[in-house]
């Protein structure tokens, strides 16, 4: 799985360093290119639609069909050099995030244990930084020697070394066949308010650092005059930066309480984007400004998936699909009203303003509407135990999912 979901996420990190590439090579300008991003995002917002799939087909199945679409999109990017096919290409690397990532989750939280799962996921999410200091330099030493459609055929390739190995090592589930209809589980979810609050939780959150992620080059390169290699050894610095929040996830996670970590690293997010715009007096505040930043965000996002994840374990997938939607959404209004804030005021402090403001709701909502793993000792997964899968209801009220055979749990 961690094979598949690095090489997923390398097509997302390529995308930005190289988009001048790959227009080049399309033959378009960069707002025509820009609309390769757009289209893939709009085949992650269909997420919502996979993740009931998963809850009544089985983790499985929704994983090889994910790595799936992921071999095609790349296979049509290293065969067909054409706007149409790369169009075709990014909404089915949309669909295939969209299916496998809530997928993965939801697999790990049928069979780790809550207690463990912060340091599961934890690694799982290396991937992003993975992508980043693995992916992007591997796809420049592609492009360099074998053109700018050569990456892509090699993700196609690590796409297929994935799907073969998820086929054989991955245990096999059992479809759910209590409440498989699509709109009882989507409908489960939405009324029940601690996963709503949730998914306002990371909104927030993925609000927040988008609106100051999309223009830090563009402030960097303002501010200091920096060249792209110089941008570029920034990006390694931000690289290393979510890797280390990524690992203090996974190793401090599960001791201190999911919602106790969300909520520290959001204080400290809050603070540096506060802070950012003062931090632009010198290159190296700036940097290690950005650094503070990735490694308190990463460490926030990362907290808030095995917490998301155990509050409504009988729709688990349904749950993190409908999270990959809202966190997909916050992206999409978050570059847009990023990049209008920079181009109006040509400085950083309307963008971090807003930052803390979306960190400082995300604070409240987390204290006051998310309540943490309602029941503290749950039973095993259904599927690890061979039988129907999940059958509890899920609760259209409060924060519980529902009655178990041992009353109110």
């Amino acid at each position: 799985m961690l094979l598949a979901r690095i090489t997923l996420n390398i097509v997302y990190r390529i995308t930005y360093p190289f988009l001048p590439v790959i227009a080049r090579g399309l033959g378009v300008n960069l707002t025509s290119a820009g609309l390769l991003v757009t289209a893939r995002a709009a085949g992650g917002l269909t997420s919502p639609i996979f993740g009931p799939l998963s809850d009544t087909w089985g983790r499985k199945r929704l994983l090889l069909v994910g790595v799936a679409f992921l071999i095609v999109g790349a296979a049509i990017c290293a065969a067909l050099p054409y706007y149409a096919a790369f169009l075709a290409a990014f909404v089915t690397f949309g669909l295939a995030k969209a299916i496998f990532d809530p997928t993965m989750q939801a697999f790990i939280g049928d069979r780790v244990p809550y207690e463990r799962r912060g340091r599961v996921m934890g690694i799982t999410e290396l991937s992003w930084s993975a992508a980043w200091l693995l992916g992007v330099p591997s796809a420049g030493w592609f492009i360099a020697r074998a053109g700018w459609q050569s990456p892509f055929a090699m993700l196609a390739v690590l796409g297929a070394a994935g799907l073969l190995l998820i086929a054989w090592l991955l245990p096999r589930d059992a479809p759910n066949v209590a409440h498989s209809s699509t709109t009882f589980q989507l409908g489960a979810v939405i009324r029940n308010r601690n996963v709503m609050a949730s998914f306002c939780a990371g909104f927030l959150i993925i609000l927040a650092n988008e609106v100051t992620f999309i223009v830090y080059g563009a402030w960097m390169e303002s501010r200091f005059g920096l060249s792209v290699v110089a941008l570029g050894l920034t990006s390694i610095v931000i690289g290393l930066a979510e890797a280390v929040g990524e690992f203090g996830s996974a190793a401090f996670v599960d001791r201190m309480g999911k919602r106790r970590a969300v909520l520290v690293g959001l204080v400290i997010s809050a603070l540096t984007y506060g802070a950012l715009p003062m931090l632009g007096q010198r290159l190296e505040w700036a940097t290690g400004g950005l650094a503070l930043l990735f490694v308190a965000f990463e460490f926030t996002i990362v907290s808030l998936l095995p917490l998301i994840s155990e509050l409504a374990p009988s729709a688990r997938a349904t749950t993190m699909s409908a999270n990959v939607a809202a966190m997909t959404l916050a992206r999409m209004i978050g570059s847009a009203g990023g990049t209008a804030l920079f181009v109006r005021w040509g400085r950083l402090e309307p963008n971090a303003a807003a930052s803390v403001v979306a960190s400082v709701l995300a604070i409240v909502v987390l204290w006051s509407f998310v309540r943490e793993h309602p029941h503290p000792n749950p039973p095993s997964s259904p599927r690890d135990r061979g039988g129907d899968n999940d059958s509890l209801p899920l609760s259209a009220t409060g924060d519980g999912v529902g009655m178990g055979a041992k009353g109110s749990l």
